[in-house]
């Protein structure tokens, strides 16, 4: 097996493994549940901002890779309000609706699955074998630059989808939340969402973009000393601990049409979404899309609600228990279905 394969495989068994560990060290009295919320402080404000900051710092520095801004905040509006009908469809309360519209446009697409199973599959098929050289084959540096160029895009689609969610997603939840009279206007709370201490995360991406569109040589010593795998591991292993800390079993099978529901616009209509965008993108551009942005499109394409559904249910007064369901059955589908299916197919494109 490919030893980028193999590292993808054991950050799921550390990402696995710390769920089980949070869920323990809440059922055990080891921790208090709310305990989680200083572990994803941590996890997003040093681990995940370092990592972002290192990943698009390698990201290739031309024109063509901001058909991002374009695509990626239509592939988190239209699954979101494409849901919301089908959710009323299936009788759910007003606050549930909103869970489905935050899971249907919230992607799992960052370090901890969608950009490193980018870094660990891609390149694939017609793309691989157009960079195969005059032996027939890559080098090792080669797949690793090509793999490296992946897991920026990976992180520069998923800060994407973080704006698009303040600007967009922001104002639906709160149509759909609880409606207190001492709740912020939504201006204020986009206002407060760049000021926080949270979006550290988007403004250290922006600074490692402006770091590679300067062509700023990043240090070989970050290479050479598997630094940025080092944050990867580590970010992923507390984020899914925090997790784990929040993770209530009796909730997973209250909701089975919601699942239901949300895996269908998840991995058909949205992956049949992308393919339409990136041929319109295509056709109508100046400069298309590159080839490797389109494969790291097409594989996000078909990850699984993000945890950070969880965490924005939550603050807008949604049903935040029937969020943490839907997110733990959606990835679950995801890995004992999808990724199956991606593993094997994807080689013989």
């Amino acid at each position: 097996m490919d030893p980028r394969t193999l590292e993808f495989f054991a950050l799921m068994a550390v990402s696995a493994l710390s769920i089980v560990g949070g869920y323990l060290a809440r059922e055990r009295g080891w921790l208090r549940e709310d305990f989680s919320r200083k572990i994803h402080w941590f996890t997003i404000v040093v681990l995940w901002s370092i990592a972002g900051f290192l990943a698009l710092w390698n990201l290739d520095p031309v024109p063509a890779n901001l058909w991002v801004l374009a695509i990626e905040p239509l592939l988190v509006v239209i699954p979101a309000f494409l849901i919301i009908p089908l959710a009323k469809a299936i009788g759910l309360r007003r606050d549930q609706v909103g869970v489905l519209a935050l899971g249907a446009g919230l992607r799992n697409s960052g370090f901890a699955l969608g950009a490193f199973l980018a870094y660990a599959v891609l390149p694939v098929g017609d793309l691989l074998r157009q960079q195969v050289g005059p032996e027939g084959m890559l080098s090792a540096k080669q797949v690793e630059e090509l793999s490296g160029d992946a897991l920026a895009y990976g992180m520069l689609i998923v800060m994407t989808m973080s704006m698009a969610v303040v600007v967009f997603l922001f104002p639906m939840v709160q149509h759909f939340g609880e409606h207190r009279k001492d709740d912020d206007s939504i201006g204020r709370i986009i206002f407060k969402s760049f000021v926080d201490w949270k979006a550290m995360l988007f403004y250290s991406a922006a600074a490692g973009i402006t770091l590679a569109y300067l062509r700023a040589p990043r240090p070989q010593l970050i290479d050479d000393w598997h630094i940025l795998k080092a944050f990867i591991f580590i970010g992923s292993a507390t984020a899914y601990f925090g997790v784990g800390m929040r993770l209530h079993v009796d909730q997973l099978r209250l909701h089975l049409k919601s699942h239901a529901v949300l895996a269908g616009v998840k991995f058909i209509a949205t992956p049949a979404l992308t393919i339409g965008l990136l041929l319109i993108a295509k056709r109508v551009g100046l400069t298309p899309p590159p080839a490797m942005l389109e494969q790291t499109f097409v594989l996000i394409a078909f990850m699984p609600a993000a945890i950070q559904s969880v965490i924005v249910a939550n603050l807008f007064h949604l049903d935040a228990r029937m969020a943490g369901s839907v997110w733990v059955v959606n990835t679950a589908v995801f890995c004992l279905v999808v990724l199956p299916v991606i593993l094997i197919v994807a080689p013989m494109l």
